[in-house]
Parts: structure tokens; sequence; C-alpha cells
């Protein structure tokens, strides 16, 4: 019993301090998904802020801006966490998004809205690149494969929180209810320690030993050989600093940045970003008997449930499954979803009430599209980056593949709108599906099976020339 309090104590503050730094994520997700629902709000006089409806340019910008304000992020993010701790960065991230908030409440103008937008990015980016950065370095290593997941999920919980409310209050209402999360994670993370390592990296050992005895429930003469372990780990980081010309040398390195930023960009141009920013206007245009609103909901929960399922089982199944089985059920999503549009257009070819006989035909795809996914391209893709470099290099592989994926991210949802007048919705749902078809092709024929292996060993499977289609799937 006296054995089982003290292993539950070791790992139930890690959960804890893991869970709130998460809350960041959660505030991603719901920046990512706000546009979901003030879209409509937007386009109806009744119901927006503004003197005037925004032009389709101007609901562009404010769907794309997003993207860059993350291309912005991690660069600022990475130099504050390095001088004045992960702690310190993550708590920057919650008052971005506060004070985006509060930019969106007093807004009577399209600009000011954009500048709110524009902050929530640059929270998105503090986020992502330094909420993994902080549970790695807080948890044990039996634990840091599970609680390093938990990004997927707190991000498809913060977008369930957003399609949840967002539709059924107005606009004002809204931006006080999302308000909440930042406000709770700066009043509730402040309470958690800084990183061991961070203070290690600065000298301060005294501080490292009572954030390690806060994480752990132990005293520090028990956690002798972690805290030596952790001593020896940062040291060896900073004496073996790389510089970015070092991503291009070494056949290791090369390879591992051509799988993850290819892996990236196909994950961008599978468009799930338009999706998960327009999934009510997209749903409103197919005319379905569900309503827009519960629809959103359901997909929200779908996006929660397959992040579960990913954290329990990709430690078992491996990686390369998950990305094959992500890709393969985002093409044939899309391609249903696009021919339920074609149908839509051309009805009158068709035998009349079709349509209505294939009515469950939207949400059904959007929700095999979604899961898909939360199941492979959504995390899998990130958990690469922290597999595939050595921890020398890791940081500035990060930033290349960050700032590749916002990039992606911000042509193509700048240009979503575009292409659909352009082009029609059947045809952009079908360009995606080519997209996914060829991220099928990508991750069969290049990306290697990493589960279960070490830095070391996945080291010398990149230096390998040998065929990736060997690797057992």
């Amino acid at each position: 019993m006296w054995l089982t309090s003290i292993a539950l104590l070791r790992t139930s503050r890690q959960y804890l301090a893991a869970i709130l730094a998460n809350l960041s994520v959660t505030c991603t997700g719901c920046a990512m998904a706000w546009t979901s629902p003030v879209e409509s709000k937007l386009r109806n006089l009744q119901t927006s802020p503004l003197a005037s409806v925004p032009t389709d340019a101007q609901l562009a910008w404010i769907g794309s801006i997003l993207a860059l304000g993350s291309l912005a992020g991690p660069p600022v993010a990475g130099f504050v966490a390095h001088r004045y701790g992960r702690k310190m960065a993550l708590l920057a991230s919650g008052a971005l998004f506060a004070v985006s908030y509060i930019l969106f409440l007093t807004a009577g103008t399209v600009a000011q809205i954009l500048v709110g937008r524009f902050l929530q990015g640059c929270g998105i980016g503090f986020a992502l690149a330094i909420t993994p950065l902080y549970v790695c370095e807080i948890a044990t290593s039996n634990r840091r494969g599970m609680l390093g997941s938990l990004v997927q999920v707190c991000m498809t919980a913060g977008m369930l929180y957003v399609y949840g409310t967002g539709p059924y209050v107005s606009y004002s209402a809204m931006q006080y209810i999302m308000l909440a999360i930042p406000v709770l994670f700066c009043l509730a993370f402040s309470t958690m320690p800084e990183t061991p390592h961070f203070y290690v990296s600065k000298g301060c050992y005294a501080d490292a030993s009572r954030s390690l005895e806060f994480l752990r429930g132990e005293p520090i003469e028990e956690l002798e050989e972690e805290f030596g372990s952790i001593q020896r780990s940062v040291e060896d980081s900073i004496r073996d600093r790389a510089a970015l010309r070092d991503l291009f040398r070494g056949h290791a390195n090369v390879r591992a940045l051509f799988i993850c930023t290819s892996i990236i960009i196909l994950q961008q141009l599978s468009g799930i970003n338009p999706v998960q920013f327009f999934t009510q206007t997209i749903f409103e245009k197919t005319g379905t008997s569900v309503r827009p609103e519960l629809a959103v909901i359901i997909i929200g929960c779908v996006q929660v449930v397959a992040s579960m399922v990913t954290v329990l089982t990709l430690d078992k199944l491996g990686r390369r499954p998950f990305l094959l089985m992500s890709a393969g059920g985002m093409c044939c999503a899309l391609v249903a979803l696009g021919t339920y549009f074609y149908l839509d257009i051309h009805s009158r070819a068709y035998p009349a009430g079709l349509l209505d006989r294939i009515a469950f035909l939207p949400i059904l795809s959007l929700v095999v599209f979604t899961a898909s996914f939360c199941l492979g391209f959504g995390p899998v893709a990130w958990l690469l980056v922290g597999e595939m470099f050595a921890p020398n290099i890791k940081h500035l592989a990060s930033s290349v593949v960050s700032s590749t994926c916002w990039c992606a991210s911000f042509f193509v949802l700048f240009y979503f709108s575009t292409l659909d007048e352009a082009l029609g919705t059947h045809w952009l749902f079908w360009m995606f599906a080519i997209c996914t078809a060829g991220g099928f092709a990508f991750t069969y024929f290049f990306v290697i099976e990493t589960k279960g292996m070490s830095l070391p060993e996945i080291q010398a499977r990149l230096n390998e020339t040998a065929p990736v289609i060997s690797d057992k799937s």
C-alpha cells in the first residue's frame, strides 16, 4: 500500500502539470475553431458587432491571418523559453489568447478582428512550440509518450468547446465564454513549477532540486540518479549545440527533414484547416437535413474520441500503419464529399430525390475525414519531428517544420474561398483527395517506422539507403 501511494504521487503531480500546461493547447483548439460559428454571425448584421457585412476577401483574411501569427510566434516563443523559462512562455500564450478575446469583445471594425486573430495565431505558435517541450522535461521516461500525446486530445477538446457553445449564444457571449479558458489556464498553471532542465541550464541547481521534488513527490536524496541524468543531458545539449546549416548536412538529418516537411505539407494540403475553420459554413452549403450546429458537435466529439484512440494504441501499432490508414480514410471521405457537391450542382441530370436519399453523406464524410486525420496525420506528423532528429538539432528542425506548416496553412486558408468560387466546391474537395492519396503513397515509400526504436537506432535507420517499403507496416 505504501509503495502504491508513492507511485501514485510520482505520477499524479506530473499528470497535473502536463494537463494544466496543455490547457494552452485547448486555447489553440478554441482559436482554430473560432471562425466556424463566428463567420455566420458576421454575415448577419443582426448578430454581428460590425456596422457592415465583411467582404469575401475580408473573411478570407479573418480565417487565414491566424496562420501568419502562428508563423511569427515560435521564434519569439523560443527566445522567451530560453531566456525566461518554459513556464513564462506558456503563460505568455495565455495572455495573448486573453487579449485577443478582449479585442473581439470591443471590435467595431474588421481591422480590430484581424489584430485579434493575429494575436491568437501568435498564441498558437507559443503553445504548440513550448507545451511539448515543457511536458517532455517534467515527465518520467515511462510516461513521456502518453503525456506527450495529450496535445491532440486537448486541441480537439478546445474545438468541441467552441462547436458546442458558439452556435447557441450571441457573438459577445461567445467571446466571454472563450475568454474563460485562457484566464483559467493562467491562474491554474501559475501554481506549477518551472522545469528542472531550465533551472539547470541557468545554473540554478537549488531551484531545479525543488522543482524535481515537487514533480516527483519525493526528497531530492531519493532522486539523485534522475537529477544527475538531467544535468548530464542539459550540459551535453549546451556543449553540442548545432547550427541551422547542420540540418542540411549528413544523410540522416537531410532524410529526416525531407520526411517531416513533406508529411507536414501533405497534412495541410489535406484541407484539414479549412474544414475545421469553416465546418458550420460547409454544412450550411450542403442543405442537409441535419442542423449545422448539431453536425459540428458530432464532428467535435469524433475528433476527441479518435485522438484518445491514438494516444492509447500508437505505441502498439506503430506510426506507418496509422499514417496509411489516416491518408486512406481522408481520401475516401473527400472523394465522397466532393461527389455530393457535384451531384448537388447537377441535380437535374439525375433521378428526383437522389440527394434526399444520400442526405447523410456530408456528415458521414466529414466524420470519417476528421476521425481519420486525428488517427494519423494530426498527431503522428508532429511526433515524427520529435523522434527523427537528434536532441542538439531538434529545436531548429521544429522551427523549420513549424514555419513550413504555417506557410502551407496560410496558402490553403487564404485561397480556399477563391478556389471554391473558381473551381466549385466539388473540385476543391477532389483536389484535397488527390493530395491525401499522395500522402498515402509518400508514407508507403518514404516514411520509416520508429516504433520501439531508440534515438541511435532511428538515426542509423535514417542513414541507411534501403527502401522504406521493406519496413513492416
